[in-house]
């Protein structure tokens, strides 16, 4: 009974890992289809900050103080 045991639980196992397998894996591409694009959002958005800072300290000047024009400047000819 004992070497009868010895060969079913290691067959009842392999059999349980093949069985959930295609879950996990499902899951598990699913997950990578979606911490891949964030974190190379966050990578995007990590390095913009960092090129914003970078130009602030160099210049003095902060791009999101800019002053944006409300209206599209007008240029008039002083000869006509």
């Amino acid at each position: 009974m004992k070497t009868l045991l010895r060969y079913v639980i290691p067959f009842l196992v392999l059999v349980l890992v093949f069985r959930f397998s295609s879950f996990i894996l499902l899951y598990a591409i699913r997950f990578w289809y979606v911490s891949i694009p964030l974190a190379l959002y966050f990578l995007y958005e990590f390095r913009k900050s960092s090129k914003r800072k970078k130009f602030k300290q160099d210049t003095g000047l902060d791009p999101d103080k800019e002053v944006k024009l409300k209206e599209d400047a007008v240029i008039e000819d002083e000869n006509e």
